[in-house]
């Protein structure tokens, strides 16, 4: 009976034995800030107050350069499993993601900041504003594949929403004529926001979709890395708020005769209160920063560049669910990401303790070059540090443009 039950069961040993089945429990955390032009000192301001002096405001004011103004961040904290077995690998990852993407003008600042007394008889230019603000969780599935020299690997997730914010304005001005007498507004604006009536982060206000595909050739010693991530939008719900206007409005002042009788009629007979910017509740899309790359990896003869990556990267965020998909709309998504493509080298170098994998890269939020250090220990069971921006690390704090820091952890067994 024993040899009978060992006769019928080895097959499932053999199957044991040359399928190897790996797990692993990855741990992300990502914290980024990043600005073209404004460094930590406004940043620090806006979050803890404090007295700002006219010099400082000079200051801020003409670190636009191009005359825009961009800032970016992003939190971010995942978990993720995948099974692995027969080059076939299944994963199952979460992530809460809190992101902000803002472009405006230097006249917006000095319009903010000094008020328009000392721009009498000017014209302050504040379009091309867009202020977006997300936060949602992301519940990604993936798949992947080994064919030969070739990896695949595509991935769908669910996206959660639980609030959006957006202000874009593509046409805007205002004329102060001299002494004040009269004031020449004109712009083109729409505001979203999410449904107000409970403020909880995990409030749950739409749905979304993300899509990605990553394939890698593999060819001698060389690989070929082509991918795209997070391609995606969130519907929220019918109780969102939704704002549209575009008007004109030239403002004369108010003759009061009597300040004891000035009431609610005197505002009418100016027509303010046509003015007044008015809303209505509907569903609206918004999409998330979709990521585009390209890289080249391969090996080296010299010691500190034994293997070495070159690569470039693209995001693709839209305003506005405006137009059909064309390429007009995918160049529209190129540019109203406020990212422009980030070009980088990367390298890994081996020394005692640990990875050391240094980066330079220029482009992104920014058009300042960057430098990337991070550190690497473990190979079954992996901890990795780093940041994007040494070089703003070893800046005096008040003066850096850009603030990051990222690690992982990585379990299999």
């Amino acid at each position: 009976m024993r040899t009978l039950l060992i006769i019928c069961c080895s097959p499932l040993f053999l199957l044991a034995q040359t399928d190897e089945i790996k797990h692993s429990i990855e741990w992300n955390t990502n914290l980024l800030f990043e600005s073209s032009s404004l460094d930590k000192s406004f940043l620090n301001t806006m979050l803890y107050g404090g007295h700002i002096t006219d010099s400082i405001k000079t200051n801020w004011i003409n670190t636009g350069g191009d005359n825009t103004n961009i800032l970016y961040s992003e939190i971010s904290n995942g978990l993720s499993y995948t099974f692995e077995r027969n080059n076939k690998t299944f994963g199952f990852s979460f992530a809460d993601r809190n992101i902000l993407n803002a472009s405006f003008s230097d006249d917006l600042l000095r319009l903010g900041f000094e008020g328009n007394f000392h721009h009498q008889g000017k014209t302050l230019d504040f379009g091309g504003t867009s202020i977006r603000a997300d936060r949602f969780q992301q519940y990604t599935l993936s798949y992947g594949t080994s064919l030969k020299q070739v990896k695949i690997s595509t991935s769908v997730s669910y996206l959660s929403g639980n609030h959006h914010l957006s202000y874009i304005i593509e046409k805007g001005s205002l004329y102060t004529a001299p002494f004040g007498t009269s004031l020449d507004i004109a712009y083109d604006m729409s505001a979203f926001v999410t449904d107000t009536t409970s403020l909880s982060p995990f409030e749950h206000n739409g749905n979304g979709l993300a899509l990605g595909l990553s394939t890698e050739f593999q060819f001698k010693k060389h690989t070929i890395h082509l991918s795209f991530s997070d391609l995606g939008f969130i519907m929220w719900n019918p109780n969102s708020i939704i704002l549209a206007n575009d008007s004109n409005f030239n403002f004369s002042g108010i003759e009061v005769e009597d300040i004891f009788s000035f009431n609610d009629s005197i505002l009418e007979e100016n027509n303010i209160e046509n003015d007044i910017l008015r809303t209505n509740n509907a569903s609206f899309k918004s999409y998330i920063p979709a990521t585009f790359h390209f890289s080249f990896s391969s090996y080296g003869d010299y010691k500190y560049l034994k293997k070495y990556t070159l690569g470039i990267q693209g995001k693709w965020q839209p305003y506005l669910d405006n137009t059909p998909l064309s390429f007009k709309k995918i160049g529209q998504g190129f540019k109203e990401s406020n990212f422009i493509p980030l070009y980088y080298i990367q390298s890994v170098y081996t020394a005692k303790y640990c990875d050391v994998i240094p980066t330079l890269s220029h482009g992104g939020y920014s058009s300042n070059a960057n430098l990337g250090l991070a550190l690497s220990k473990g190979k079954k069971h992996n901890f990795m540090i780093g940041t994007h921006h040494l070089e703003d690390i070893l800046k005096k704090s008040s003066k850096a443009k850009a603030v990051s820091i990222y690690f992982n952890i990585k379990l299999q067994f």
